[in-house]
């Protein structure tokens, strides 16, 4: 495909439909949640010199993240997402900001699990929100291309923030860069707020009578369980790299490169994805997606070194974007109506959640055994995804589906 044609796809998911400026907003508030991971791990790693106790902590964000999505979510289901959003631009700075109070006071680390739980519940639902705005403006291709480019946006986002976080720990203090996360998210979702397209989205007319919303569709849950498995992936990545390049020789902090090189790759994959228009139905490309990733989850094992790690994350992350798009394709087409904004959040929910068992088993590995065993959890993760994307593919949706 010629690239004006890629480049014209792009354009024509944004042009006359009120998206770009939900889009930059949502761009602005993710940012910050690019970076309070591994800002956190930073932090408390700075104050108890535990990665245990850092990965702790991450994972009682991650897990706190995810298990009080859902619940933000259905509320911008129900009421919509402005009261949503406001709530939790209010609350999420102010938990952030104690947890780097108590830290830098010295704080046990029991201590700091309170404010983190608080943190990670009451993230602004920026990506939920934008996802299910996609799925509301768009139909056919162009949801598809434009699912990509909010993968995309996401990565832009693991981009830039491991790479600020780096820079605000290395120049001022770990605790800047938590702060400057937290203020990043609460300015997105109050600019979220101010769109008109955003403002526009009602309640649906018949909400989902089920306390379990989207859960109640068998391919919704096939998709979670396999995001799941990513997830812990990717928590177990991000505790293990700052002790690989320790391990190297460098600051912890320089992991920050390392993982915008691996969220790049992302990004150039979900570009190239998203630019296509292939004929493969979604739940097919799937499995091949997952097997992709399972493979890069691989190559990190085989890297001497901070450049043949470079070059393995960056193989890695080609397959993380398009993954994210396709998945979220199969995801807006099994969610039963009334309950978008919540599958999407439970999407989210399963990889923070995948993400916080994988950080802290991560955590406990490397202190005892070293990075590498660390390393080990994310490719652990990826076949237990393989495995799940292959057993559920006859659960999801064929392209004769519709909406319960």
């Amino acid at each position: 495909m010629a690239p004006v044609t890629v480049l014209g796809r792009y354009a024509s998911v944004l042009r006359g439909r009120g998206t770009a400026l939900p889009l930059v907003s949502s761009i602005v508030g993710r940012l910050g949640l690019g970076m309070t991971t591994l800002a956190l791990l930073l932090l408390v790693r700075d104050s108890t010199g535990s990665y245990a106790a850092a990965g702790l902590v991450s994972a009682a964000y991650a897990l706190a993240f995810g298990v009080f999505g859902p619940s933000r979510a259905r509320a911008a289901d129900r009421t919509g997402p402005v009261p949503a959003l406001l709530l939790t631009a209010a609350v999420h700075p102010v938990a952030l900001g104690a947890l780097v109070a108590l830290s830098v006071a010295g704080a046990p680390t029991w201590a700091l699990l309170l404010p983190a739980v608080l943190g990670g519940a009451s993230v602004p639902p920026h990506g939920p929100v934008m996802r299910a705005l996609w799925g509301s403006l768009l139909e056919g291709p162009l949801r598809a291309t434009a699912y990509s480019l909010e993968s995309v946006v996401v990565e832009l986002c693991f981009v830039i923030g491991p790479l600020l976080t780096a820079v605000l720990t290395a120049t001022v203090h770990p605790g800047a860069a938590v702060v400057a996360a937290s203020l990043l998210a609460t300015v997105g979702g109050v600019a979220m707020v101010a769109t008109p397209a955003v403002r526009a989205v009602v309640p649906h007319d018949t909400p989902h009578g089920s306390r379990f919303g989207p859960l109640t569709s068998p391919a919704v849950r096939a998709l979670l369980l396999t995001v799941a498995g990513i997830g812990a992936g990717f928590g177990a990545i991000e505790v293990s790299l700052p002790a690989f390049v320790e391990g190297q020789g460098g600051r912890p902090a320089a992991a920050g490169l390392l993982l915008a090189v691996w969220a790049f790759g992302s990004i150039v994959g979900g570009l190239v994805y998203g630019g296509l228009h292939l004929a493969t139905p979604h739940r097919r490309q799937l499995p091949v997606l997952v097997a992709a990733l399972t493979v890069g989850t691989l190559l990190p094992l085989l890297a001497p070194g901070p450049t043949s790690m470079g070059v393995a994350l960056f193989v890695y992350g080609l397959a993380i974007a398009p993954f994210s798009a396709c998945n979220s394709v199969l995801l807006g087409e099994s969610a039963p109506a009334g309950t978008t904004t919540e599958a999407f959040a439970w999407n989210s929910s399963m990889i923070f959640g995948g993400a916080a068992l994988g950080s802290a088993a991560a955590g406990l590995l490397v202190d005892h055994v070293g990075p590498t065993a660390g390393l080990a959890v994310t490719a652990a993760a990826g076949a237990l995804s393989l495995a799940a994307a292959v057993a559920s593919l006859a659960r999801l949706p064929g392209p004769e589906a519709v909406r319960p």
